[in-house]
């Protein structure tokens, strides 16, 4: 078994193997592997060579019958097969598999796994095969026969969520491929978001890139903080900075943002910032109690690079002003489940009294 990247690797150099296995929860590390693979295997000509089938549409039997039948237009064949039932991990086979074909290779499928065995003998001995076959899903049973079969004559390969330095490269190389860079102050805005879905996160890469001008070729953390639409939380802390800084405007910009480009629920706002001005103060009591910056992520009850987050913005706020933001967050908070100020006007109010408290400090 191998990660993403040693497979990358692999295909890009032509090493391909008769059969492969991507599976994990990352599906956009699938996707793009499998186009790589595609592209690397079938040349120009690829859109003939390839097909795609359903797991459950038909038993692995006919699936490798078909994948031993000749093509007309390319001399080389991949077959794709999405949540094969036989690999699923047991009570996740598709609801349209017949019973006995859920259980293949264990119960009936001996001679389907005799051909897959002997499929893969015979292309690997080809040196360089003219068929594969490629098995994708989200999770698999790891105990089941196939995959063992899989594992000794194939290449498994786990696509796992990228975090931390791997997802920094990851974003490094994305952009390099475009002859683009990025500041390192705006890739660590993207990675103190917390965001690491790969699909959303690629969007945003390309967002990033068709605004920069003509000859310009970095992406700066100035342009990150504009553009980068974030979750809900790395939202919140973009307000409590323009707060920081006596930015008002900034911060109904972002609001407005939230409210109307990412269609957020006013309510989850106003939660989300008074559990963010919690945090703060509970993060401005560890810096005046001394408390080393290590440990504040388990005294917080949060992920690390949110608690090293949370340290830096404590400084631009009093201990007193926070205090004084919490009563008042805390005021707004019961006007608000009783019903006397409505979730949008709330959210107007705390910024409006966040900013006049800070800027007191």
């Amino acid at each position: 078994m191998v990660g993403y990247r040693e497979a990358a690797q692999m295909i890009a150099a032509g090493k391909f193997v008769p059969v492969y296995l991507f599976y994990g929860d990352e599906p956009f590390l699938i996707r793009e592997l499998s186009h790589q693979l595609a592209e690397a295997f079938l040349g120009e000509e690829g859109d003939f060579g390839r097909e795609k089938i359903e797991g459950a549409a038909l038993p692995l039997l006919e699936i490798l019958q078909r994948l031993g039948e000749a093509s007309l237009f390319a001399p080389c064949k991949l077959l794709l097969v999405d949540d094969p039932p036989y690999l699923l991990p047991k009570g996740r086979e598709s609801r349209e598999t017949a019973e006995g074909e859920a259980a293949l290779p264990e119960e009936g499928g001996e001679k389907a796994a005799a051909l897959l065995e002997r499929f893969i003998e015979r292309e690997g001995a080809a040196g360089v095969p003219s068929r594969i076959l490629l098995f994708r899903a989200a999770a698999v049973d790891r105990r089941r026969r196939l995959f063992k079969i899989l594992e000794k004559g194939g290449l498994v390969v786990e696509c796992a969520p990228l975090r931390g330095p791997e997802l920094a490269r990851w974003i490094r190389e994305r952009l390099a491929r475009r002859g683009v860079k990025m500041e390192p102050a705006a890739l660590q805005r993207i990675l103190w978001s917390g965001e690491n879905d790969l699909h959303f996160l690629s969007n945003e890469l390309n967002k990033f890139c068709a605004y920069l001008g003509e000859g310009e070729k970095t992406i700066t953390a100035k342009m990150v903080e504009l553009l980068f639409s974030g979750d809900i939380k790395s939202s919140v802390f973009t307000l409590a900075d323009a707060l920081s800084e006596g930015r008002l405007d900034r911060a109904l910009q972002v609001l407005s943002h939230l409210l109307a480009g990412r269609r957020e629920e006013p309510l989850r706002i106003f939660f989300m910032l008074v559990r963010h001005f919690r945090l703060l103060l509970g993060a401005r009591s560890l810096r005046d109690e001394k408390v080393p910056p290590a440990q504040h992520a388990a005294a917080l009850g949060v992920k690390p690079f949110e608690a090293r987050k949370l340290y830096g913005q404590a400084a631009a706020f009093s201990r007193q002003s926070l205090e004084e933001i919490i009563i008042f967050l805390q005021q707004l908070d019961y006007r608000v489940k009783t019903g006397r100020v409505s979730p949008g006007h709330a959210l107007e109010m705390a910024l409006s009294q966040i900013h006049h408290l800070s800027l007191r400090r």
